[in-house]
């Protein structure tokens, strides 16, 4: 069998043409025709499948792009209302600080007005409390600062500790059956000096101290009977007598109100009553102002305007100068 072949190619004007081909030649042409027919299919599609994924990631880039704007959007949202938080917590931040400044002023030109008040009534009941030098031919309104505050603080806790060391108001609610001063004695008629008050009320009835202090003495004693005395500091000691029975012991502390012993007619005595003494540095005072001033200590936590303040003032000063006309002061101060 031959290894070429022969292919005869006719014109129009009938010439023939003879072309000479090896079979191995056409077998190479056409193994690399079909070779390179099907690289090209293999790189279409090749190309095809870049082309979608690309089309695919920049679809996917574009999403992320998109939300990466919204999330930046976003954030500066976010950062602007945590301007606006930030501002309006500055804001009132300021605004609470300046009403809480406002609030302590205001308490505390209450406490100065309180705490003159209160010494005001002191003094007029005998009481003489030692106060700080003052700068003469001065005025303004009154502003603390935190040195004035400090100082008005313990200033107020000072006049608190005065007025609970001070026996005020009644140590029962009995009235007054022989008041302080020279009298007709009840048991032998003489004319002698009564050193403190006595007290009508049923026996047993209860009795009650008129100022935080110390009891020093709680015993028989002789024609004051059953006896109990207080001291409260600052001078001022109260005496208790005629008791049926004491309720507290030497050395013991009591407070304002406190029960102490009951109504009785021990010792040199004519019937159930109460025999009551304030003493001032060991020597006995008319009690009677102090009794009427038995809402004194109130005054303090009482809230008032300074209306009221003055009306209450004017109402105790009125009764003090009353009785203060009747009676002979002795006065007591305080440091």
């Amino acid at each position: 069998m031959s290894d070429h072949i022969h292919i005869i190619v006719t014109g129009a004007k009938e010439k023939a043409r003879t072309i000479l081909l090896s079979r191995k030649k056409l077998k190479f042409g056409l193994a690399l025709s079909v070779g390179l027919i099907c690289a090209a299919v293999v790189g279409a599609i090749i190309t095809t499948r870049l082309f979608v994924e690309n089309s695919n990631l920049n679809a996917q880039v574009s999403a992320m792009s998109l939300k990466l704007i919204e999330s930046t959007q976003e954030s500066r949202n976010y950062a602007d209302r945590i301007d606006d938080l930030l501002s309006q917590t500055t804001s009132q931040t300021a605004m609470f600080q300046a009403e809480k400044e406002e609030l302590v002023n205001k308490t505390l030109v209450e406490f100065h007005k309180r705490n003159q008040l209160i010494e005001d009534i002191m003094k007029n009941i005998g009481v003489k409390i030692k106060k700080h030098k003052t700068t003469a031919n001065s005025g303004g309104p009154f502003i603390p600062s935190e040195s004035v505050q400090e100082d008005l603080l313990l200033r107020t806790d000072k006049n608190l500790d005065i007025l609970r060391r001070t026996p005020l108001g009644r140590p029962l609610s009995g009235p007054i059956s022989s008041p302080f001063g020279y009298r007709e004695d009840p048991v032998n008629g003489k004319k002698g000096f009564h050193a403190g008050v006595d007290m009508q009320a049923k026996r047993g009835e209860k009795i009650f101290a008129t100022a935080d202090g110390t009891i020093i003495q709680a015993s028989y004693n002789g024609d004051f009977g059953n006896f109990i005395e207080i001291q409260h500091g600052n001078g001022f000691t109260t005496h208790f007598a005629h008791l049926q029975e004491i309720k507290v012991k030497k050395g013991i502390k009591v407070k304002r109100g406190q029960v102490i012993g009951l109504v009785g007619s021990s010792g040199r005595s004519t019937g159930a009553h109460l025999h009551y003494e304030l003493c001032v540095k060991g020597q006995p005072i008319n009690p009677v102002a102090f009794m009427q001033t038995a809402n004194l200590s109130k005054i303090v936590s009482a809230p008032s305007s300074k209306t009221s303040l003055q009306s209450t003032f004017s109402k105790i000063s009125a009764v003090i100068v009353k009785i203060k006309k009747k009676i002979s002061p002795t006065a007591s101060t305080i440091n």
